[in-house]
């Protein structure tokens, strides 16, 4: 079953919305730094959007250690939606690199999606056209909707 099917206007909403922002946000520090850290876009109950970076990851190595140090205490309540993005070397089932968005939502969505990219000569070129998405394992609200670990 396509998670649409099961998510309500408003979720898909989010997670579009997760998507196109990450994607974007990506898209203007790579066409200025060439890379970039991880970022964690969120959505409050309210409706309110906010930006998390840590600059560097320091000594998080993998994605879930990243992701924790970007989490705060209460996101599982006080969270709507979320995107977590990477900068990735993409092995399958696309090569090369990409950006990985890792979207989740508290009615229990949850959706990695990497889309390549090539920047080559100063000029950035993102693939929306070979984008793949996959289902994953909630991470934040893992017991049920809307409820946190």
């Amino acid at each position: 079953m396509d998670w649409r099917e099961s998510a309500s206007q408003q979720a898909r909403d989010d997670l579009d919305t997760l998507l196109e922002d990450s994607i974007r946000a990506a898209a203007e520090i790579l066409g200025s730094h060439g890379t970039f850290a991880p970022f964690m876009l969120a959505i409050d109950l309210t409706g309110a959007r906010a930006m998390r970076a840590l600059g560097e990851p320091g000594a998080a190595t993998t994605e879930d250690a990243i992701r924790a140090r970007l989490e705060r205490p209460g996101d599982g309540a006080q969270l709507r939606a979320r995107a977590t993005v990477f900068d990735v070397d993409a092995m399958a089932p696309v090569r090369g690199d990409a950006i990985k968005v890792t979207l989740e939502h508290r009615e229990g969505q949850a959706i990695d999606i990497v889309v390549p990219y090539r920047l080559a000569d100063q000029t950035l070129e993102v693939d929306m056209d070979r984008a793949n998405a996959a289902t994953v394992g909630r991470r934040l609200w893992r017991t049920r909707a809307g409820a946190a670990e």
